[in-house]
């Protein structure tokens, strides 16, 4: 019946190199290679099949690993093979279990981190939502303008010197009665016609204004709950942007009010357009402190919002009670002599 038994031994060399254990305990563990017999297993496998049975012998290893051969009930002495369905299935059954498990960790983590996302994209929108660019000559003006006229309790406004327009509040009756309005000017706002005009408009209508030796920008804050910053290009292009995140504007307040303490009030109208001596050092340190660091008189004039004009007028005053005879020698001689500035 079994004419191979006498055969020669023919097992592969799987055991030999580790890739085998001569017994199938499970779903190997190793390379793409030990998953597949090799070709000495699958020339037993044909003969096995062919034959109906293999000598327990002569069975190679890789045959057995794969469970593509198997002992009958009735001869210990040999093994039957067994259809590569049936022994890829039970081969991959410990396989499709595990992934089972996996799956359902994947379903679980996915599920537990629904509502996460959830709350993130949530979060997200509102977080996008604080803040709003606006441009555009007719838009910017009725954005501020809305802004003022909805203030309730109190709003502070900064207004460097420039082009007048609907949101520089000269109109009395656009801050609403009973508003505390505080207004920052630059110094140079107090000898520049259209920005004294302006003061007076908002001292008139009941608000306090002060000076400063410079301003970086437009600002609007109504009631701690909103701020706007106006801006125009080099164009003459109107943007501005609409805040509405506490601690942002928050923080833009707490700018405001520490420049209103060091900021200068300003004088009864019926005192004139003329600077008193301490906002004139007050101009002239803050141009010398623009010479020290380098900028040329036009920069100067931009960042005090004053003439060019002025800024030479003070650059000679400081060279002639210097004694410099350069640009170059007035820095250092500034720097040298205002070593507090």
């Amino acid at each position: 019946m079994h004419d191979d038994a006498t055969d020669p031994a023919t097992t592969c060399r799987c055991a030999e190199t580790g890739t085998g254990t001569g017994t199938r305990t499970g779903p190997s563990t190793g390379t793409d290679a030990s998953q597949a017999p090799c070709a000495e297993g699958l020339t037993r496998y044909r003969a096995a099949v062919v034959k109906g049975c293999l000598p327990r012998a002569t069975a190679p290893h890789c045959l057995l690993r794969l469970g593509l051969l198997a002992p009958p009930p009735d001869d210990p002495e040999v093994l039957v093979p067994v259809s590569p369905q049936a022994a890829e299935s039970e081969l991959l059954q410990p396989v499709r279990e595990l992934l089972d498990v996996q799956q359902d960790r994947l379903r679980s983590i996915s599920s537990g981190f629904s509502p996460v996302h959830a709350i993130y994209r949530a979060a997200r929108r509102e977080s996008q939502d604080w803040l709003t660019a606006v441009d555009g000559a007719d838009a910017v003006p009725a954005l501020l303008e809305q802004a003022v006229r909805e203030c309730r309790s109190e709003l502070r406004t900064a207004q460097p010197t420039g082009e007048r327009g609907p949101y520089d509040l000269t109109e009395p009756a656009l801050v609403p009665a009973g508003v505390a309005h505080r207004a920052l000017y630059p110094h140079a706002a107090r000898t520049h016609a259209a920005q004294w005009r302006q003061i007076q408009d908002v001292e008139r209508a009941g608000g306090r204004v002060r000076t400063l030796h410079q301003l970086t920008g437009r600002l609007i804050i109504c009631d701690r709950a909103t701020a706007y910053l106006a801006h125009r290009d080099g164009t003459g292009h109107r943007g501005a942007v609409e805040i509405r995140h506490p601690a942002v504007v928050a923080h833009l307040a707490a700018a405001f009010d520490d420049a209103w303490e060091r900021a200068r009030p300003v004088a009864e109208p019926a005192a004139g357009r003329s600077r008193e001596p301490l906002i004139v050092d007050e101009v002239r340190r803050a141009v010398m402190r623009q010479l020290v660091a380098g900028h040329t008189d036009d920069a100067i004039a931009r960042r005090l919002g004053v003439s060019r004009r002025t800024v030479a007028g003070h650059v000679a005053t400081i060279s002639r009670d210097l004694g410099s005879r350069s640009r170059a020698q007035l820095g250092y001689l500034i720097a040298r002599t205002e070593p507090d500035l």
